[in-house]
Formats: C-alpha cells, structure tokens, sequence
C-alpha cells in the first residue's frame, strides 16, 4: 500500500466535488497511485447518503484523498475509522475539547457537527484498488444554514482564524499515522471516541422512538445498542439520533 499520497497534491479553485473530481482522475489514469484533490469551493458537495455539503468559498477543508488499495471490500468500514480518527487526532492537537464521532463519520465538537467524511471506492471483482476518503472540516467560516444538527467551525469555537495550508498538512500526517497503527487499536479508539458512548438516550429506529444505550461498533461497521431487554445491532440509516 502506497501512503506518498502527501507529497501529490491537486489543488482547484473550483469543482462541483473532490470525490467526483478524483473518480474521473482515476478512470482516465487507471494506474496512477495515491494523490490529494483539495479545492477552495465545491458547486456540489457531496456528503454521505447524497447528502449535499455546504462550504463558503476559501472557508474549509474541502478535500479527497485517493489511496491505492489491494485489500478485500469489507474493509472499507477501516477507511471510515482511520480518517474520523485523524481528525479527532487534528482537533486534539488544536486543543479542542469534547471531540466525538457520531457514527458512522460525523465529527462533532459538542452536539454541532465540524465536519463529514465521506467513502467511496473503486473495485475489480470481490477487490478494492482505489479507494477515496472525502472529508469536509469546517475551518474559517461563521455563518450556516440551519440543519438538524446545528453547524460549527474552527474558527466558531475559538474565535481565531486558521490557516487552511497546516490544517490540511496536518490531517494528511495524521491519516498517514493512523494507516501506520494496528486496526485493533484504531478500533478501540474509534468506540472510545463515539458520541453518546454509554450514556442511555433517546433513538428514532424506523418511526418508533426507543431508550437505549450505545455499547460500540462492531468490526462489521454495526452500532451496538443495548435496549432494556436486548442487544440491538443496527446498520446505517437503521437508526437516527434525537440529540
């Protein structure tokens, strides 16, 4: 596995998405090895589930780094764990408090979301040989619309601006570190890190709202949810969250 993906940089003024950028960039160089597309805006920004992205112009991270992997598919769930733990890894370094992932790839300062992650890959057969991690970290900008999940920024949180050169420089040497630890570790990591870890709360699973407590995710990618009587497994969009 190649991680030299720091030292090829691709940056854009404009782009409709990284992660569309660099599925085209990989169709047209089938063999190229691992890069990094950044861009100062996106027309449309892709978030997970289709989800769009919102991202002032010269404001955020906006970025997509493309590893080249020759790995069985089912450890795609992997590539979710290293790079949300590269960004807690960012913000600690900040000195940011109360960090959390709420699975399966947000990150949230608080209860307000900083930034988003996004997978996708690229397979021959039953094998994936490109794989791309989108992320989207909210950095200089001040103002949102409003969501669900309330927005925040780097620069919300603590009233200084960023350079967005070092935060990038430091979310790929932290992704680079990451690839470089054992995955039993990142996986403990990961579920120490999780948003609502062991505090029993309030869950919408389909149109019904139920008490439970998170537990952990399993290596499957599956939240683990202890209800009053039972041990829930839930997949993605099995489950939302009310807080």
């Amino acid at each position: 596995m190649n991680l030299e993906f720091r030292k090829k940089i691709i940056h854009l003024k404009t782009v409709n998405s990284t992660n569309e950028f660099a599925k085209k960039f990989i169709n047209t160089y089938e063999d190229s090895d691992s890069f990094v597309i950044t861009s100062d805006f996106q027309s449309s920004g892709k978030g997970q589930f289709n989800n769009s992205w919102e991202s002032l112009s010269s404001k955020n991270l906006l970025i997509s780094v493309v590893i080249s992997l020759k790995k069985n598919i089912k450890t795609q769930f992997d590539l979710n764990i290293i790079s949300s733990l590269a960004v807690i890894d960012v913000l600690n370094d900040l000195g940011f408090k109360n960090t959390s992932i709420k699975w399966p790839n947000d990150i949230l300062v608080g209860s307000k979301k900083i930034a988003g992650i996004l997978i996708e890959t690229k397979s021959k057969g039953n094998e994936i040989y490109k794989s791309i991690i989108g992320l989207g970290l909210n950095v200089n900008q001040e103002q949102f619309k409003i969501y669900d999940r309330e927005a925040t920024s780097l620069k919300i949180e603590s009233n200084k601006l960023f350079d967005l050169i070092v935060i990038r420089d430091n979310f790929l040497k932290k992704l680079n570190d990451r690839f470089l630890i054992k995955m039993n570790i990142n996986y403990n990591d990961y579920n120490h890190s999780l948003y609502l870890l062991g505090k029993e709360s309030n869950f919408i699973i389909g149109e019904k709202q139920i008490r439970g407590t998170i537990i952990e995710v399993d290596e499957n990618g599956d939240l683990k949810l202890r209800l009053e009587n039972d041990i829930k497994s839930l997949k993605m969009k099995e489950i939302s969250y009310t807080i």
